[in-house]
């Protein structure tokens, strides 16, 4: 890809970005999800699955991210992340049309070589079942940078919208949880890699959000990477849990099912599925911590382990009155510049990596907040390269317009080749933020990434994106 060509994809993710800022208002989320088999399959990638998040800009348009991972075949670990927008058609009272379009990139599964930028073009009929749900049927049109995939695919999916009725939009929000998590696998005796070696442990660092759906039984999606051990592995899970309340504690049990792969871990096609046993303490009123001891098994892979786990959770209680609570999605594009340590061997093709990444601010004060961010690769040669980092930072407003921001982030790297020397990372950056509207904000940004480890990448960053305000009520 040409210079032309990277300055096209900054244009379009900035125009599909600030369209959706434009009109952005406090609508609710939309979660769909669903597999599509690929139509002449020629690598190892022979079906997808869709995992898309988005935010409602009005009654026919929602923009978010959307999560492709290798669900057919035997590519486990093969993902692909970025910005995704779908637009309805209403045909009658339960049918309408759906127009959907992505950008990102990724790879992964020794799959995808070069760029790994994936591209998707989609049309969908869906079916209203309930208020909230939809039954999908997919066709599309599939390209993906560095691999023979440029073709047709079709599938089915569901849809879920939250809050559909807008009357009834502040009795709970859109979150009633979130947590970050780290967690220590390891394989049962026997377990080998895709290699053929023995599975080592390894240690993953990632984020959950949780929705409650009855007083006693959440859902939640997560995501998490390898920060120690099987470096360029990482999941992304789906899970129902039952809760039972003993005084001040909350037991759970939980079961999950979902994709992953990477890092040599032999998870056949990518599907995952795990149980989990485990009580949470509170700390304060809304802070808590978890404990959890688990399995996790790939049905159609080698791979099986036990896991333990540690959460560090924040409930919102819903409580009618409360002030708003205040939050920040950032997307954009990021620039990492490569040099002495960036790579494995040999040296990479270029002196530039093109990333997306998007983030989640969480403010737990007037001016400091959480972040989480992750990203995957859209250009530089190192296809199935990603990125998965938490972190604080501080805003400092300057004027009515302008404000700085500092961040620090740990989080855990990993694939295409790239140097991380071992898997995690810390960050940190600086930010300036021009406020265009009260719906969004234009952010330029500089900083460095570098290995914990010696002798891993260390590169200087620079970042460009929109950041979109929006509140929940606690």
């Amino acid at each position: 890809m040409s210079f032309r060509g990277v300055n096209r994809w900054f244009k379009a993710v900035f125009l599909v970005a600030a369209l959706s800022a434009e009109t952005a208002t406090a609508n609710g989320f939309e979660i769909e999800t669903g597999i599509e088999r690929l139509s002449s399959p020629q690598t190892l990638i022979e079906g997808l699955h869709r995992l898309y998040v988005g935010r409602r800009v009005n009654d026919r348009f929602s923009f978010g991210q959307g999560i492709y991972g290798a669900a057919m075949g035997d590519a486990g670990g093969a993902f692909f992340w970025g910005f995704e927008g779908v637009l309805r058609q209403p045909l009658t009272d339960r049918l309408s049309l759906s127009f959907a379009g992505f950008l990102g990139g990724g790879g992964g599964a020794a799959q995808v070589n070069g760029h790994g930028t994936m591209v998707r073009a989609a049309l969908g009929l869906d079916y209203r079942v309930s208020p909230h749900w939809d039954l999908q049927l997919t066709a599309s049109r599939v390209r993906i940078s560095g691999a023979p995939i440029d073709g047709g695919a079709w599938g089915l999916g569901l849809r879920y919208r939250f809050h559909a009725d807008r009357a009834d939009s502040r009795r709970n929000p859109e979150f009633d949880s979130v947590a970050v998590t780290a967690s220590g696998l390891r394989a049962a005796s026997g377990v080998r890699l895709r290699s053929g070696g023995a599975q080592g442990a390894f240690i993953l660092m990632g984020a959950r959000a949780s929705f409650d759906i009855s007083p006693r039984t959440s859902l939640s999606f997560s995501a998490a990477g390898a920060a120690q051990g099987a470096q360029g592995y990482m999941h992304i899970m789906g899970a129902a849990r039952r809760n039972m309340a003993l005084r001040r504690l909350v037991f759970f049990a939980e079961g999950s099912l979902g994709l992953g792969g990477g890092g040599d871990v032999d998870t056949g096609n990518g599907l995952l599925i795990g149980a989990t046993l485990g009580v949470q303490a509170p700390v304060t009123r809304g802070l808590g911590v978890e404990l959890s001891f688990g399995a996790l098994t790939a049905p159609s892979g080698g791979f099986r382990g036990s896991a333990v786990s540690l959460a560090l959770v924040r409930r919102f209680d819903g409580t009618q009155g409360t002030e708003p609570q205040r939050w920040a999605f950032s997307a954009g594009v990021s620039a990492q510049q490569t040099g002495a340590g960036y790579f494995i061997a040999p040296p990479g093709p270029s002196s530039m990596v093109i990333m997306q990444e998007s983030s989640i601010d969480y403010f737990i004060g007037r001016h400091a907040y959480l972040t989480g961010n992750a990203q995957t690769t859209m250009y530089g040669g190192v296809a199935g390269y990603a990125i998965g980092m938490v972190g604080v930072g501080y805003e400092f407003p300057i004027s009515r317009r302008w404000s700085l921001s500092f961040e620090g982030h740990l989080g855990a790297a990993g694939g295409g080749g790239v140097n991380t020397a071992g898997g995690i990372i810390y960050g940190y950056r600086a930010e300036l933020d021009y406020r265009v509207r009260d719906t969004f904000s234009l952010s330029l940004g500089v900083g460095q990434l570098a290995t914990v480890r010696s002798g891993g990448m260390r590169p200087m960053v620079l970042t460009l994106g929109t950041k979109i305000p929006f509140t929940t009520h606690r």
